[in-house]
């Protein structure tokens, strides 16, 4: 069927401008402002954004953490996700002390098949290195897997990796046709934090410092640089790290970084609640936001992602009051990624819609190994497509349609997905799911497991 979006304003190739989309089945056509043609579907957007589909780089779904299963499965996911002009989901598959890297990938697709209404791309975190080990992964670029990621933290989980073990991987994997993802905090300062676990929530910010962060980003930016590896640093919550990510991320030097919802609008003073462990994640909440605010409009991130880790709030609250390390650790935040991302340019929405299509949509599938067939509004990409209103109806911004404690209890907004295509197919009309039968598709292939 050929979908012919007509009078919107089109945010793509670093400019928003009036335009039309044609798409014919699962690829975009055409796109411009002088297109036209025949189209057995058209829909007039009243100048509407169109964007294309969001990528959220960063998410944990259908998945456990600690004790804790997780909130939302694939599905559940997926569903906040599309309703809030997401189109692909990139999760991680993490392989734990019980299981080999290939049973963690079974564990993952089988899953995946109970469905997903957003196409989902996975980054690894395997955890033992053998020679076998590295000929498997080595095998897997080929089909489609781009990414793994490394902790320098949790080392009690057994996922921390030293700084040996990331520069060896690097150095090996890196020309194998992986880029990296990794969490930056450094292990022996938390181990080494002066701070009173038992002192309530507001002590996982002291017992893991802003300086955790920074001196991780520059051991691993030394490593990345030593060893030409793709680096894509996760989450970064405070200043000191953005500003010394900034010069090696000029340039292709294939070094980029991300923040998260809540390092925007959310501080410690949400620890300091009676209830404020419903806040931990990690890195914790930070002080001085609006500088951190400026240094997102400037441009200080490459992505915009979630860390979508969301618990059900019983096993939030399920934590023996003695130590703030048994809390679940993590925030919803599928939701939140279109409303309080374009809220930071929300007085001048053809900014804001820039910004999305860069740094919510190219910039993710980039780093994911998606683009340009996602991510891109160009002949030939998935017709996966956000249509956005900033004037829409008013209404709560929610970060997930599980049984979640909403980490943004008052925040509202006006900004809607009011149409939403998944390779071509109509999936989200007026911010309501309209696809009966998820459609969305595992992107990489499986080795025989």
């Amino acid at each position: 069927m050929r979908t012919l979006l007509r009078n919107g304003r089109l945010a793509a190739g670093g400019r928003v401008g009036p335009g039309n989309l044609l798409m014919d089945g699962e690829r975009i056509v055409a796109a411009g402002p002088e297109l036209s043609g025949n189209a057995e579907r058209v829909f007039d957007l009243k100048g509407a954004y169109i964007l294309p589909g969001l990528v959220d780089l960063h998410v944990h779904l259908d998945d456990q953490i600690g004790r804790f299963e997780l909130a939302d499965s694939y599905l559940g996911g997926s569903r906040i996700a599309a309703q809030n002009g997401i189109t692909t989901l990139c999760s991680f598959i993490t392989q734990d002390r019980c299981r080999s890297l290939p049973q963690a990938m079974r564990d993952a697709r089988e899953r995946a098949a109970r469905g997903t209404h957003c196409d989902l791309q996975w980054h690894l975190t395997p955890t033992t290195f053998e020679a076998r080990d590295r000929a498997f992964l080595a095998t897997l670029p080929a089909l489609g897997w781009h990414t793994i990621k490394l902790y320098t933290t949790y080392r009690e989980a057994g996922i921390c990796s030293d700084d040996s073990r990331i520069g060896d991987l690097f150095r090996t994997l890196g020309p194998a046709g992986f880029g990296f993802l990794v969490h930056c905090e450094d292990d022996d300062l938390i181990s080494g934090a002066d701070a009173d676990p038992s002192a309530g929530p507001q002590a996982h910010a002291d017992l893991r410092p802003p300086l955790a962060e920074l001196t991780a980003v520059r051991k691993v930016l030394g490593l990345a640089r030593a060893n030409r590896a793709r680096l894509h640093v996760v989450h970064v919550s405070t200043a000191a790290a953005a500003r010394a990510l900034a010069p090696a991320r000029e340039g292709d030097h294939g070094i980029t970084c991300e923040t998260c919802p809540q390092y925007l609008w959310l501080d410690p003073a949400w620890l300091r609640r009676e209830d404020g462990h419903r806040w931990i994640c990690s890195p914790p909440l930070r002080e001085d936001r609006e500088e951190f605010r400026d240094l997102a409009r400037s441009g200080a991130f490459d992505v915009f992602a979630t860390d979508h880790c969301p618990f059900c709030r019983g096993d939030k609250d399920d934590w023996d009051r003695r130590d703030v390390r048994s809390v679940a650790n993590g925030l919803p935040g599928l939701g939140a990624l279109l409303p309080l991302f374009w809220r930071l340019f929300e007085e001048d929405p053809d900014r804001a819609a820039l910004e999305l299509a860069r740094r919510a949509a190219e910039n993710p599938a980039r780093v994911a190994g998606l683009w340009p067939r996602k991510g891109s509004l160009a002949p030939g990409s998935d017709a996966d497509v956000a249509v956005v209103d900033p004037s829409g109806p008013e209404r709560e911004v929610r970060s997930s349609l599980g049984e979640v404690w909403e980490p943004y209890p008052g925040f509202r907004t006006r900004v809607q997905a009011s149409l939403v295509f998944r390779r071509g197919d109509l999936i989200v009309a007026e911010g309501q799911l309209v696809e009966a039968d998820p459609g969305g598709r595992i992107l990489p292939r499986f080795p025989e497991l």
